[in-house]
């Protein structure tokens, strides 16, 4: 199960009805840092008699614009299923593979704090790349009570497999001229440098050019 899926569920048990809208609201809510007023005004929007949205052009435009990057991420995800699924690995294999490659040597709780995968879930996702031979644990030489995780010469081979099927992924910014795609792309590495900052993580740049060594 993805970390999409599992925040999905918890909306679910905190009963969270199963509407993409409502559920865009929820996650912003969620937001690690979010003000009351913040939340106040992120809740400012009229509902109708059964507590639903009233209509979307009445939303904020942050939750109309976190709805709509989460329908992406679902599209992007429906898109590259495929071909993840015939290189044998899933999502999150994936992204704590391709993070490793850039960052070589990390901690547990530093690997997946970068991943943006929650502790206990991540846990048992270690444990079972590390029962394939995907990644390695290594004591730490200053601290017995820590390991560090790298990824595996088999890993590597399953990451060059992956990205081999990926390349082949229909392109989910076709709908964009190449001048749309760079403003796009260069909008959405401004907030992944805010997120980044705020979760005292490496942003994508950063850890592909190696500052994570």
């Amino acid at each position: 199960m993805s970390a999409m899926e599992h925040i999905w569920q918890r909306y679910l048990a905190e009963g969270g009805i199963p509407d993409a809208t409502a559920f865009g609201v929820w996650l912003i809510r969620e937001q690690p840092g979010l003000g009351k007023e913040n939340k106040q005004a992120s809740a400012s929007f009229e509902t109708n008699e059964q507590g639903y949205p009233a209509g979307y052009e009445g939303m904020g435009l942050s939750v109309r614009s976190a709805i709509m990057l989460g329908r992406l991420e679902r599209f992007v995800h429906q898109l590259s299923k495929p071909q993840m699924k015939a290189a044998g690995m899933s999502e999150d294999e994936f992204i704590v593979l391709a993070t490793l490659l850039y960052l070589p040597k990390a901690t547990k709780t530093q690997l997946l704090k970068q991943c943006l995968i929650e502790i206990p879930t991540g846990s048992e996702l270690l444990k079972r790349m590390k029962r394939d031979g995907l990644v390695l644990e290594k004591k730490n030489p200053d601290d017995a009570r820590s390991s560090y995780i790298t990824i595996s010469a088999k890993g590597r081979q399953q990451l060059v497999k992956a990205f081999q099927h990926l390349s082949e992924v229909e392109d989910a910014l076709a709908a964009l001229q190449p001048s749309e795609q760079q403003t796009l792309f260069r909008l959405l590495d401004k907030l992944d440098q805010y997120h980044s900052r705020r979760h005292q993580i490496l942003q994508v740049s950063e850890l592909m050019q190696g500052k994570g060594e």
